[in-house]
């Protein structure tokens, strides 16, 4: 009688729904730094400060959007670090390279003595668009002396190299990703050197 009742109790248990998570990590494009006697900050510190996200960026999981007002979250593909620390990492890692200078840091690591400007970074897309794109909508801004001295917008795409279908393989979208910082990256270094060179 026992045996029928714990055989019975064990056929009551229902299957596990886990789903096994593989975590991603944005990556910084590896610049090579120029000699130390070619940095463009005469060595200047900035400092890469908190990103700024879209509250639903926030979530630990990867985002598509569907149609221009849904968004679907990745139960099983999710980033390996807070987004906007990933965020921060690269694009102060992408400047250092395209600045020729080591001489900065990034939130959450504290500002180095000496800082002589800030970047804000705030981001209001992150995330496929399409098929084989991705997109970052949002703006950034230069502060001097705790004064905000420029600001602009960024809006930037980027195909998705061997593209699978959304949701399935998402090594391809972080590369992607990954790129779109190379580019806004790039946009922030001229936009710095520009300003330097009128000072």
């Amino acid at each position: 009688f026992i045996l029928v009742i714990a055989t019975a109790c064990v056929n009551m248990i229902p299957d596990s729904t886990h789903v096994k998570t593989t975590n991603y990590l944005l990556t910084e494009t590896i610049t090579e730094l120029p000699p130390a006697d070619s940095d463009f900050l005469n060595g200047a510190f900035f400092y890469v400060r908190p990103v700024e996200l879209a509250s639903y960026l926030g979530d630990s999981r990867i985002v598509s959007r569907t149609s221009p007002n849904k968004v679907s979250f990745s139960e099983s593909h999710r980033w390996g670090e807070p987004l906007e620390e990933g965020i921060g990492r690269v694009v102060g890692k992408n400047l250092s390279g395209l600045l020729g200078t080591l001489n900065y840091s990034a939130y959450p690591n504290r500002k180095k003595a000496g800082n002589d400007f800030e970047i804000g970074i705030t981001i209001d897309r992150f995330e496929r668009v399409a098929k084989d794109r991705v997109s970052l909508v949002g703006s950034w801004q230069l502060l001097k002396r705790k004064e905000q001295v420029f600001v602009g917008s960024l809006a930037e795409t980027e195909n998705i190299k061997s593209a699978s279908k959304p949701g399935v393989d998402k090594i391809g979208e972080v590369a992607a990703l990954s790129q779109v910082l190379r580019n806004v990256s790039e946009r922030i270094a001229t936009e710095i050197v520009r300003r330097l060179a009128q000072e």
